[in-house]
C-alpha cells in the first residue's frame, strides 16, 4: 500500500504521522510539505523588492519544512517501509492532490487542521478539497491515536458493505482489531399512508435485511481473520453512528464514500459531514482506489 502523509508542522499533522504507526511494511510512504509562499504582487511593491523578500520568505520556510519533514521520518517506525519525501513550493490541497495523483497513493493521511497558510476549520479549503477531490481514500486526524484496536464501520448498503471490505482487508494493520459491523434503518416517512400493521412489517423486514447484510459482512472479515461484532441502530444515521462510537469508543470509524445515493451527499452531506466533524475518533473516508485489487498485487 502507498500512503501518502501530508506534514505542515501541526500538532494533528503529528497525530498523521503516529497514526501510520499502526501500520507495517508498507509499499511505500510519501512525506508531502507544501511551501506555500506568500502574494507580494503589489503596485507599491517594486519587483526588486518583491525578489528579495520572497528569497528570505522561502529560504526560511524552506528551513522549517526540512526540519518537519525530518521530524516525521524520525517517528515512523523502522519497518513502515520505504519513505519518499517531497517538499514543493505551491498550494496545500493542490501539492497534495497532485502527488496523490501522480504517485498512486491508496490513502491520504491529514491533520484536520494546519498552521500558517494551512491554518483553518476543519473541511474549510485545504481539508475540503482533500476530501472531496481525493483519487483515493483520505484519513482525517484530530486527536491522537494512542491504540488501533478497535475499528467501527457503518455499512449503508451491499455495495457500500463491498467497498469498505475491500479497503478494510489491505490496511497493513501491525495487530488486527476488532470490527463492529453497523448499519441504520432510518425509520423513513413514507409518501403514501399505510397502516401499523404494514409499518410495522416493512420495519420487520427492513432490520431483518440489514442484519443478515452486516452478518454476511462480519463472516467475510473473520474469513480474514478478524474478529468482529454487529449493530443494527434506528433513526437519524448520523446520530446513531455518533452514538455508537460515544458508546463503543473505537478508535477508529472507517466510513464509504459513495453509498446508495452515490455519495456526493454522503461524503459531504448530512451522515459523512457529520461524522467527519463531530466523531470522537479518526475517521476514514473510503474512495475507490484502494477497495479496488491492483496489478502489482
Amino acid at each position: 500500500m502507498r500512503i501518502l502523509i501530508a506534514i505542515d508542522g501541526s500538532p494533528q499533522s503529528t497525530y498523521a504521522v503516529q497514526a501510520v504507526g499502526h501500520f507495517r511494511s508498507c509499499e511505500e510512504v510519501i512525506l508531502v510539505h507544501a511551501l506555500a509562499l506568500p502574494d507580494l504582487d503589489h503596485p507599491m511593491i517594486t519587483p526588486e523588492l518583491r525578489d528579495r523578500v520572497l528569497s528570505e520568505v522561502r529560504d526560511e520556510l524552506t528551513k522549517k519544512g526540512e526540519a518537519w519533514l525530518d521530524q516525521a521520518m524520525g517517528l515512523l517506525p523502522q519497518d513502515i517501509g520505504p519513505i519518499h519525501r517531497i517538499h514543493e513550493i505551491g498550494h496545500p490541497s493542490e501539492v497534495i492532490l497532485e502527488t496523490a495523483q501522480a504517485g498512486h497513493a491508496d490513502l491520504v493521511v491529514l491533520g484536520a487542521r494546519g498552521l500558517g497558510p494551512v491554518q483553518e476549520l476543519l473541511l474549510g479549503s485545504v481539508s475540503h478539497r482533500v476530501l472531496l477531490h481525493a483519487p483515493c481514500s483520505t484519513w482525517v486526524i484530530r486527536t491522537p491515536l494512542q491504540t488501533l484496536q478497535h475499528v467501527l464501520i457503518p455499512v449503508e448498503g451491499e455495495e457500500d458493505a463491498s467497498r469498505i471490505f475491500g479497503v478494510l482487508t489491505k490496511l497493513p494493520f501491525r495487530t488486527r482489531p476488532k470490527v463492529t459491523v453497523m448499519t441504520v434503518w432510518p425509520q423513513p416517512q413514507l409518501p403514501w399512508p399505510i397502516t401499523f400493521q404494514q409499518s410495522r412489517l416493512l420495519e420487520e423486514r427492513a432490520l431483518e435485511h440489514a442484519q443478515n447484510m452486516i452478518d454476511t459482512l462480519a463472516r467475510r472479515l473473520q474469513d480474514h481473520h478478524f474478529t468482529t461484532a454487529t449493530v443494527v441502530g434506528l433513526g437519524d444515521p448520523a446520530f446513531a453512528i455518533l452514538e455508537q462510537a460515544r458508546a463503543s469508543k473505537p478508535d477508529l470509524l472507517l466510513v464509504g464514500s459513495h453509498g446508495r445515493k452515490g455519495l456526493t451527499r454522503f461524503l459531504l452531506g448530512s451522515v459523512s459531514h457529520t461524522l467527519v466533524h463531530h466523531a470522537p475518533c479518526p475517521v476514514l473516508v473510503v474512495r475507490d482506489r484502494l477497495s479496488q485489487q491492483r496489478s502489482r498485487h
